[in-house]
């Protein structure tokens, strides 16, 4: 089974993604219509905590997927499944953005570690579509395996060297 494959199967049942993304945003609104920074106590912290990492994953997921099908396939963006690339992308900024009219986002735990995940998998894209544009060697002939390594070859050193800059 391919990429594609599960692309294609998400793709041919709408209606799970949209169900998914249809009850967390339900929830995020009732949240922002009960909770206010006075109210939030642990419960309700680890309930938003599951909400941002339940949009972010895959909403990053769906953003790198957009960004590689324009950037590296040249794929016209006109014929891509809004269900499997634009619902996770809108969902994640719809439910970042209620929370956040609720909650600041310094209270949500591991919120700090969502948003540096998405820095550095966006500057590993960059560097990734960087390098293959300059066109190192026989790496990038048609190899989409050889991409991804190199891409999370990039993942983990910036990643350490991001956890040694923190320190």
């Amino acid at each position: 089974m391919s990429i594609q494959d599960i692309i294609d199967l998400f793709g041919s049942q709408p209606n799970f993604i949209l169900s998914y993304y249809v009850v967390i945003l339900v929830v995020a609104i009732i949240g922002y219509l009960f909770v206010n920074k006075n109210n939030f106590k642990a419960p309700l912290s680890y309930l938003y905590t599951l909400l941002i990492y339940g949009v972010s994953i895959p909403g990053l997921l769906s953003f790198m997927l957009l960004l590689y099908s324009f950037f590296f396939l040249k794929g016209n963006l006109l014929e891509l499944d809004i269900v499997v690339y634009i619902v996770p992308i809108i969902g994640l900024i719809t439910t970042l953005f209620i929370i956040n009219k609720s909650v600041p986002m310094s209270y949500i735990p591991g919120f700090d570690k969502i948003s540096g995940l998405f820095t550095i998998v966006i500057i590993t894209f960059f560097i990734t579509y960087l390098l293959q544009k300059m066109f190192f060697g026989v790496l990038f002939i048609g190899k989409v395996q050889h991409l991804i390594v190199l891409f999370l070859g990039l993942l983990i050193i910036l990643k350490l060297a991001f956890d040694k800059l923190k320190k």
